[in-house]
């Protein structure tokens, strides 16, 4: 009978012990930056990344541009970027090691990270396309009828 009780006090405890490591499965340990702010912050780094690289390559050739140049710019940004988020170096990086040692999290923090960027370059694209089509219209012409409407002439063929 003792060992019936012990049985059943193990096996609680181990219920007990999956449903409380269920419950924290999603959630980011103290002292951790949350998926969302690491998102944030490494799409604001990417963008650095480019914006740098672009601001190096202004008015110079490529052989021009040093390694040291490109890391102390992109260092720079990556330092202004942190600020910006009100994140220090050492919380970003503890952060950072921890998603890399769990990859499903940043699998999914990168998922996100593209589908914010596609839906930001649907929005350009589509004010681009309303730019050009008002230009036309003040222009007097409609893309409309110029790609998809030839003009009687084109469809005359002389071949007699």
């Amino acid at each position: 009978m003792h060992m019936t009780n012990l049985r059943k006090t193990a096996y609680a405890l181990f219920i007990a012990a999956a449903v409380a490591a269920c419950g924290n499965a999603d959630r980011t340990p103290g002292g951790i930056l949350s998926k969302e702010q690491m998102r944030d912050i490494l799409l604001d780094m990417n963008y650095a990344d480019v914006y740098s690289r672009e601001q190096l390559q202004e008015g110079r050739t490529v052989s021009e541009i040093t390694e040291v140049m490109r890391d102390s710019a992109t260092k720079t940004m990556y330092a202004q970027v942190l600020l910006l988020h009100k994140v220090d170096r050492e919380t970003f990086t503890r952060s950072y090691k921890f998603y890399e040692a769990n990859p499903d999290r940043l699998e999914i923090i990168y998922k996100e990270m593209g589908n914010i960027v596609r839906r930001q370059r649907e929005v350009l694209d589509s004010t681009e396309r309303a730019r050009t089509d008002r230009e036309l219209r003040a222009k007097g012409s409609n893309r409309m009828d110029s790609l998809f409407w030839p003009s009687p002439d084109s469809l005359k063929l002389n071949i007699f």
